[in-house]
């Protein structure tokens, strides 16, 4: 069985989920639940990323110990993924003694390679970005994500040799050994590499940071967050890194790209171990079309909406109105619109009352059929909607399910079963039987985008007998 192993970034745990990280994981488990539909062994990976300057800083201030901080915050990314219904088979923790121990065995291994040295140096450190940056990349001053002044920091650190990496790796990514998607992402980084990759820093000391994995062989140092994290893709898998690895696809943010596409794998490049298939980027998720902000009162909050909402409609609305590759807006207004419309009217109605006057004309039995008159319509659909998850533009996916359904929906209009029922029986049986049809390859299209609806609607329609239930999507007032 072919396999396919999907990741996500590793979320960050000095604060709790928000709607950014579970848009991530939403797309992640309809391209994990695509393929496991269509045959693959899939493994998806995702989980927390505990240590640093960050949890240490907001450990003291909250008068906690950094262990009780991660433990916290990391329960919380959990239970986002369990109320979303996301299919993941791991969740890799890095404060946890495998990953631990992971990460020492790829430390070694660039030890191995001769390609980590000790220097001092002075620089500029984001303690939001967890990362020296340069000044040249500041806006007025500041980081242009975190919007503060980064500290200036003067250390003797362990450094990993990036830089003799650098032409390699756009080698790779030139010839899309290394997949970057989409194409924009591709070219920007492939614009930072005409500059040239710089040596990083791969330590930081420990009258400075605490709480981290300490270097093999040097106790003065703990191992800097990016060298940390980035293993826990290997780390997780244990004893099934050789039937997995690779990473067929690394899902991340647009903030992370370069230390993906850089570091990454000028470490795997170093360690000698295969290089992952694929990164594809998403971008930011704006709230009532501003960046979200306390002070603005526009945090969107995960938990609260699912418990509004619904779990399927969330999900929905993520994987449909946010553009998988690019930034989107959250609107509460948007949302009722893409509920009320689409889901509600031109999904939920056309099942009910195509399963209704199946079991009105035909006492539920499902009429026979050869198909013929939509049999090419349905093969396009189908072959559009493959190509964009091929693609992996699942909101072009989905436009190719609202394709189905709209003209279903205009296939009742122009055929008029209610009058078909007094004049031509034959004829009917064709048009109930085609619609029973189009309304199961939406709900087989729509498996892995709202899973519990699908299973409902493949139930209502079946092949043989329909049933209705209680509507897919009650109207809200």
């Amino acid at each position: 069985m072919e396999k396919f192993y999907i990741t996500t970034a590793i979320a960050y745990v000095n604060a709790a989920p928000h709607i950014g990280f579970a848009l991530e994981l939403c797309q992640a488990d309809a391209l994990a639940r695509y393929h496991k539909i269509h045959g693959k062994e899939v493994y998806f990976l995702t989980g927390t990323d505990e240590h640093g300057t960050k949890i240490q800083q907001t450990a003291k201030l909250q008068g906690i110990e950094p262990q009780e901080l991660a433990d916290k915050n990391s329960q919380l990314f959990r239970d986002i993924g369990a109320k979303l219904n996301i299919s993941n088979d791991d969740f890799i923790r890095t404060s946890s003694e495998r990953h631990k121990e992971g990460a020492v065995k790829i430390w070694n291994k660039l030890v191995e390679a001769g390609d980590l040295y000790e220097k001092e140096y002075e620089g500029l450190y984001c303690v939001g970005c967890e990362a020296f940056v340069l000044e040249k990349d500041l806006v007025n001053g500041e980081c242009s994500i975190h919007k503060k002044a980064p500290e200036r920091l003067k250390e003797k650190n362990w450094f990993f040799k990036l830089s003799k990496y650098s032409e390699k790796i756009k080698e790779l990514i030139l010839k899309d050994e290394l997949l970057i998607r989409p194409a924009s992402r591709r070219n920007e980084f492939l614009s930072l590499l005409d500059e040239g990759l710089q040596d990083v820093s791969f330590s930081r000391p420990k009258k400075t940071l605490q709480w981290g994995i300490d270097v093999p062989g040097d106790d003065s140092q703990v191992m800097y967050v990016w060298c940390d994290a980035l293993t826990n893709y290997i780390s997780a898998l244990g004893d099934k890194v050789d039937k997995f690895w690779p990473a067929d696809v690394h899902l991340i943010g647009k903030d992370i790209l370069r230390f993906h596409a850089g570091i990454w794998i000028g470490m795997l490049l170093s360690a000698k171990i295969e290089i992952p298939k694929s990164i594809f980027v998403h971008g930011f998720v704006t709230s009532e079309g501003q960046k979200m902000s306390k002070s603005l009162g526009n945090v969107v909050d995960p938990f609260g909406l699912v418990d509004e909402w619904g779990v399927e409609p969330v999900r929905y609305y993520l994987l449909r109105e946010i553009p998988t590759a690019d930034d989107g807006d959250f609107s509460q207004e948007r949302f009722k619109v893409i509920y009320e419309d689409e889901l509600a009217n031109t999904i939920g109605n056309l099942l009910r009352r195509t399963v209704a006057m199946c079991i009105k004309y035909f006492d539920g039995k499902v009429p026979e059929s050869d198909f013929a008159e939509i049999s090419e319509f349905c093969e396009q659909a189908w072959a559009e909607y493959h190509n964009n998850f091929a693609d992996f533009n699942i909101k072009m996916a989905i436009e190719s399910i609202l394709v189905v359904a709209r003209h279903a929906n205009a296939y009742v209009e122009q055929n008029k079963p209610w009058e078909l029922a007094k004049t031509d029986e034959a004829r009917l049986r064709i048009v109930i039987a085609n619609l029973l049809k189009m309304c199961r390859q939406i709900g087989h299209m729509l498996e892995p985008i709202i899973p519990t609806i699908a299973d409902s609607i493949l139930k209502q329609a079946g092949k043989e007998k329909v049933e209705l239930l209680e509507p897919l999507f009650p109207m809200r007032t």
